[in-house]
């Protein structure tokens, strides 16, 4: 190629001719920093929208149990602070709890000696997807929740 050969684009849609190189130029991922994350899923938002169970009291202990979740879907948080913090008596807070484990929102888990509490990952997740789908898997195998029902649950019309 000669110093006077021109390169030209041309775009197949409107015909418009350009001269020149394309040049790419990739710019770093930004890092998401200073803010707590979890990924949410619009169906699952409907789900519980749309539940007549789930009451102010429910939605705001659902609400700040999600705002504490810790990666893998871990929830450590006491139920006396979640108390402290909504300004409610632990006894509400007991009760939107069962609501929301009877619902499988919440899931009571066992590892070992120790107890506590995940968010289904069918409502949102905190982690790497790849380890969102072994949970999901994990779930299913030791039937904590039956992922089956719930899916057809939250599937969409076909249209």
């Amino acid at each position: 190629m000669n110093k006077d050969d021109k390169v030209q684009t041309i775009n197949a849609v409107t015909g418009e001719k350009k001269e020149g190189y394309f040049v790419y130029i990739a710019y770093p991922k930004p890092k998401i920093t200073g803010n707590r994350w979890m990924m949410t899923f619009q169906d699952s938002l409907a789900k519980i929208a749309t539940d007549k169970d789930m009451t102010g009291e429910a939605l705001k202990v659902m609400l700040l149990l999600m705002s504490e979740l810790e990666f893998e879907n871990y929830i450590h948080i006491k139920q006396v602070e979640l108390a402290k913090k909504l300004e409610m008596q632990t006894s509400h807070i007991s009760r939107a709890t069962k609501l929301l484990t009877s619902k499988e929102i919440i899931l009571k888990v066992k590892e070992g000696k120790t107890a506590g509490y995940k968010l289904n990952p069918q409502y949102g997740w905190k982690g790497q997807v790849s380890n969102r789908n072994k949970e999901i898997d994990r779930i299913v195998n030791q039937r904590v929740v039956d992922m089956k029902e719930y899916l057809k649950a939250t599937e969409k019309p076909s249209v």
